[in-house]
Parts: C-alpha cells; structure tokens; sequence
C-alpha cells in the first residue's frame, strides 16, 4: 500500500505544480501583455515611385537599414511556399510553437551533446527579431510565450507578413522586397521560382549566404530550400531541377537614381517618399531631347525642363539640370531656381489689358524712342517699328509697348494677374520691379512660368501643379476662357514659325502657342508654351549666372521646345477656330513719344570713350526711327543694319540719313587711348560729304 500512497502524494505534486504553473502562466499572461507597439518599430526607407509604380530613388532608413515593407499579395507565391518549406513547415497548423519540433529538437540536441536544432517557428522568430535577443534557452522560453500571445493577436497571414517585411537577407537588407530589388533589380511579386528559393534561404545565416559576396554558398542553401519544396509537395522533380540548373545575376543596387532632380525634390517635401506623378515615359524623352539640345550649347551650359499635364494638373518631368552626377551644378534644381525671365512675362501684362476690356488683339500700340527717368529701354534688334499692333507687339517680343502697357495698367495691377495665373512673385514686386517687369525685372521658376502658361491652356483656371498622385490641387478662376482664347492666337504656331520649323510647315504641322525670352546680359534663355494638353517649359544658361552670346531664348530654348510639341508622344493636332474678338469698352490711352524730327539717341554729342578691349572702344549708335535710315561716319557710308561700331581712338563725326523724308541727324564724339590723356581742345566739326555706296562698310559686332 505504501506504493499506493506514494502515487497519490505524487498526483497531487503533480497537480498543484500544474496548478501553480497554470496560474503563473494566467499571471503572467495579464501582468504581461504583448507589446503590440514593437511590432511597428522596424524603420522604413523612404522611397519615391513614378506614376506606374516603379521606383525612382530610394534611401535608407534612419537606421541606416534597407527595409520595403509590401503587403503578402504583393509578394511571388513562390517565395512565401519557399519561406514555409525550409522555416517552419507546419506554420498553419500550430499556435506559435510547435510542439513535434520542440521534441524532435530536444532529442537531436541530448543524443547529440550540442545545440543543432532550435525548433523555431516564424511566429518564434518575428519575437525575436522584435525584441533583438540572443538565441539563448532563456531567450527561447520568451519567444515562445510571445509567440502564442502574436497568435492570439494576429492572423496567420499577417504574421507570415510580418516576417517576410523584417527578416534579415545580407547586409543591411531587411524584408523580401529590399532583398530582390537589391539582388535581381525587380519586386518581390515578380520573383521566379529559383530567385525565391535563394532568397528565403538567406535568414538561417544572412552574412554566410550573402550571393553578392558568396554565390556559391547561396546556390547550395537554395539547392537545399528547392528540395524542402519537393518534399512538402510546393514543386515537381521537374521543377527543382530545373530551378537548380537556372542562371542567377546578382545585382548591385537596391533602387536606382531616375528623374533625380524631381524625386529628390519629393523627398524633401514629403520625409517618407510616395507615389509621384512622374510619367517615365515622358522623363525619358524629356532627358533624350534636353540632352541632344545640350550639346548644341556651349561646353558649360546647363538646361532644365519642366512638362505637365495641363488637364490633371500634374508634373510628368522635370530636368533640374544636364548632368544630374556632376558633384556641383547637378546638385542645382534648376526648374525650381529664381531666374529673370525676359520678356516670356509679356503674355500676361497684355492679359491684364484684355481682361480689363482696354485693349484687344487688334489694338494699336507704340513702339517707339521712351525715356523713363534716364531709362531708355529697347527693343533686341534695337529697331523701333512704331504703331504695330498687339499681336505683332507680342509676337516679335516688343519691348516698349509691353512697358507702356505695364505703365497705364500700373505694375501692381500687372502683378497681380501674374501671380492670379500661378506664377508667385517676390513681396514688393510691384515696387521692385516698376515697369521693367515687362522685360524681366522680376525672378521666377520655370516651374512657375510653366504653370502660368498651363493656365493659358486650362482656359484660365489655375491649379496648383501636383508632384504626388495622392496630393489634392487647388483651383480657381484667374482669366476669362476669351482673354486666354485671344492671347494663344497671338502666339499660335499657325501664325509664325519656330526656330527649328521648316518652311511651310505652321499650316500643317502642330498646334501650339510659345513666347521666349532672353533676360539681361544673356545670363537666361527661355521658352515656354502649352499645346492645349501639355505645358512645357525650357530654360538654358549657367547656374553661375555669368551670360553668353548664345543664351538666346530663340536660339538657345526655342529648338527644344518645338521638339518636344512636335514629338509624336506628346504632338497635338489641332487646328483652333479663330477667337472671338474682345470688345474694348474704354481703350487704353497710351503715351505717344513726340518726334520732331530724325534725331541721334546714341552717342550724345560730344561724348567721349575710352578703348578697352585691343585697343578699340565699343560704340552702339542708336536713332528715334529706325525705317529707312542709312548712316554715315566721318563720310563714309556704313549701311542701314547698323548698331554697334568697334572704334580706334580718334574724332569722329556721325551722320544719320532718312531719305525719303529729307532728314538727317548729326553728332560728334571722341574716341580716346587707354594709356593716353584725353585731348584738351574742343571737338571741331568735320566737314565731308558722304562717300559713294562702294565704301567699304563697318561690320556688324556684338
């Protein structure tokens, strides 16, 4: 009978240390809950997409780690029967720890007198991976309590989830998605069966097996995960040893560097990256033509684009410069840098005009001589062409009836339609720029400038332009459709010729309306335009902001622009009907300079020069008509096509002729050495009579 009683005694040990275990497995339980919040801790690397989804850049975390978290519909079927087979086959079937494992583990561990088998399911090991310890017996005890408290929490999927978005696969790369866009440049959903294999063999040892650094050793863990899946029943003989034999190229980067400038700017915007509007077809031939255009330039120019879509109000492409890899100007955004844009700001001082019912597209205007408090501005060609009208004013980029128009309308009034059409204005403008507005005094982006002009083309709504797909845009009314309707007329390519345009081609080629500009001292060339679905918009120049000859918008930008309107992915055919005439309630009355006369504005009379560059001095000669004149200097005739004259140092008399009136100008002036005195005596008249037209003619310079 003592047997007996020794049975019972130990029964009832046995229970209450059942007992006791039970309750401090309730206890400990409740006093200690899962840490759910752990579960998010795992930091992302921001990434920035196109409009189809694929990646433009991307960077890593704050912990300097890889990880691309992507939902488990998002991942190759493959890989997910890969990670099963070879970490823990009967996932689906436990409740986080798997019992059969655990004993098959302990038995291999005691006949073996070494730990070889840990048993850990995926659910053991997302703790782990959560809490960062050691692979410890200690350590193991709380995988397991947390693992049955995860499943208690989590979906089998979601779990499975999990892991697959943190596990580590070589270097510092977390997650299945970073792992196959670094090792085989592509998403983890479109991983073939031996890609998946290798890469769910990587977290038993992610340095050993890294196949960057050691193909060899991950061809031979993936042989192994390749024949887990046959023997779980995933794949056939066929497929495994196939899979075995299949040619793998490992690559180098996790994400590339495409449309730099723009995806670079939506990471400054928005810290954790997104999904842009970006269309990589539109960025490619951007970058082709920008490039090809480039290379007409001089040697250190650069160029910026900026492309969007006028009817959504989106950003397609964007170039902030040439070179995006070179280590000082490709770190400029130029299409987001202040620049003066010339005259490519008239449009919408003539707009202002048009939509106060003072002016319409057939309204005279006056291209003559000004003088605003010792400014006398003019025109590129310094020609003065006098009453024109305003399409002709705007179609050949008069200077003096933009001013006038900016000065009866006043500059604040200019401004505001300006910045009503999506252009921003430095505080002040109105003030700052005073009537050389017209004709550049106030900087802007080229994303801006190209805004504007999409309003143009949305019929004069304007709309934020968006960058990410996601990004509301707001829109109002800033110009009336008949007002826009008037000023794309006056700009239509059916009514004059790009750059670039063969002959004959504005009646049948592509529709669309531009205007460049070209600001002080050559230092910025642009063109800009809209085809009623695109507007896109050119700048050319140096970041340095030091001008060049050939930074002319009309040379320099205006090819580039008629390349993109004429390419066949972005080419419109339209042919617009003509715009209904506005109707001028109370005319604009615009200054009309007196001229009494043919009178010499450049040089004065006596003024004096100094030679400076070899020995010659630079002299620009100037007059209030410029129809009909022919010049003479000191008798000798030197044409009708003359503006700047490269002088050694001497007494000079100048002489301008118009025939047909019977009026001439005359004034006298002196060119003097650099490393001599001036001449103390007054100048003297020269007396000549004007040589015969032979004469040898002064070249033209600039």
């Amino acid at each position: 009978m003592a047997w007996l009683i020794r049975l019972k005694r130990g029964f009832r040990f046995g229970s209450l240390f059942v007992l006791l275990c039970s309750v401090s497995f309730v206890s400990l339980w409740i006093l200690c809950p899962f840490p759910q919040a752990r579960l998010t801790q795992w930091a992302v690397s921001p990434m920035v997409q196109d409009v189809t989804g694929q990646p433009m850049l991307g960077r890593v975390s704050q912990e300097d780690t890889w990880r691309l978290p992507v939902p488990l519909d998002q991942m190759s079927p493959w890989l997910v029967q890969a990670t099963i087979a070879v970490e823990d086959k009967r996932f689906f079937d436990h409740l986080g720890v798997d019992t059969l494992a655990v004993l098959r583990a302990v038995k291999q561990n005691v006949l073996s007198r070494k730990v070889i088998s840990g048993a850990s399911t995926v659910d053991m090991q997302v703790c782990r991976m959560m809490d960062g310890r050691d692979r410890t017996l200690k350590s193991k005890l709380i995988e397991s309590f947390r693992a049955l408290q995860l499943n208690q929490l989590k979906s089998k999927k979601e779990i499975l989830t999990l892991y697959l978005n943190v596990a580590p696969y070589g270097g510092n790369l977390h997650g299945v998605e970073a792992a196959a866009r670094r090792y085989f440049s592509k998403p983890a959903k479109d991983l073939n069966l031996p890609e998946a294999a290798l890469i769910a063999g990587l977290p038993q040892s992610p340095a050993r097996y890294r196949p960057d650094r050691h193909l060899t050793r991950a061809r031979l863990r993936q042989h192994a995960v390749l024949d887990r899946m046959f023997e779980e029943g995933f794949i056939s003989s066929q497929q495994r040893d196939n899979a075995k034999l299949f040619p793998l190229v490992i690559h180098g980067e996790v994400l590339g560097n495409k449309a730099s400038h723009a995806s670079w700017w939506a990471l400054r915007r928005r810290s954790h990256g997104g999904q842009t509007t970006i269309d990589p077809t539109i960025q490619s031939i951007a970058e082709q033509l920008a490039s090809e255009q480039l290379a007409e330039l001089p040697g250190d120019s650069e160029i910026a684009v900026v492309v969007i879509d006028i009817f959504h109000a989106e950003i397609k492409a964007m170039i902030g410069s040439g070179n995006p890899l070179d280590p000082v100007d490709g770190q400029v955004n130029g299409a987001l840098a202040r620049r003066s844009p010339g005259s490519a700001l008239k449009p919408f001082i003539f707009a202002a005009a048009f939509e106060a019912g003072r002016l319409n597209r057939h309204s005279i205007v006056y291209d003559l001589p000004i003088d605003r408090g010792g400014w006398s501005p003019e025109n590129f060609d310094r020609q003065f062409r006098g009453p024109v009208t305003v399409a002709q004013a705007l179609r050949w980029s008069l200077n003096v009836p933009a001013i006038l128009v900016a000065e009866a309308m006043g500059p604040a009034r200019c401004c505001g339609v300006i910045e009503s059409v999506g252009i921003p204005l430095p505080a002040n403008a109105a003030v700052r720029g005073g009537l050389a507005l017209a004709v550049g005094g106030i900087e802007v982006t080229l994303l801006d400038l190209t805004n504007g002009y999409a309003t143009l083309g949305r019929q004069g709504r304007q709309c934020s332009p968006r960058l990410f797909v996601d990004e509301p845009s707001q829109s109002f009314p800033a110009l009336t459709p008949k007002v826009c309707a008037a000023i794309n007329d006056c700009l239509s390519s059916k009514r004059r010729q790009a750059v670039g345009m063969n002959p004959g081609v504005p009646a049948h080629g592509p529709w669309f309306m531009w205007k460049t500009g070209t600001s002080s001292g050559r230092r910025d060339a642009w063109a800009v335009g809209h085809n009623g679905h695109y507007a896109i918009g050119v700048w050319a120049g140096r970041f340095k902001g030091t001008g060049r000859v050939a930074y002319v918008g009309a040379q320099a930008a205006e090819p580039l622009l008629l390349s993109f309107f004429s390419h066949p992915h972005l080419r419109v055919n339209l042919d617009p009907s003509q715009p209904e005439l506005l109707t001028v309630s109370h005319p604009l009355n615009l200054p009309k300079e007196k001229q009494d006369g043919l009178k010499i504005t450049k040089p004065g009379q006596g003024e004096e020069f100094l030679c400076r560059v070899q020995g010659k001095a630079a002299v620009h000669i100037s007059a209030n008509r410029s129809q009909d004149i022919q010049w003479f200097l000191n008798g000798r005739l030197l044409g009708t096509d003359v503006d700047r004259l490269s002088l050694s140092a001497g007494q000079y008399d100048l002489r301008c002729l118009d025939t047909p009136k019977r009026d001439s100008s005359r004034v006298q002036f002196a060119v003097y050495p650099m490393s001599q005195p001036k001449f103390s005596s007054v100048l003297q008249p020269l007396t000549s009579s004007p040589a015969p037209h032979n004469t040898t003619r002064v070249p033209r310079a600039w």
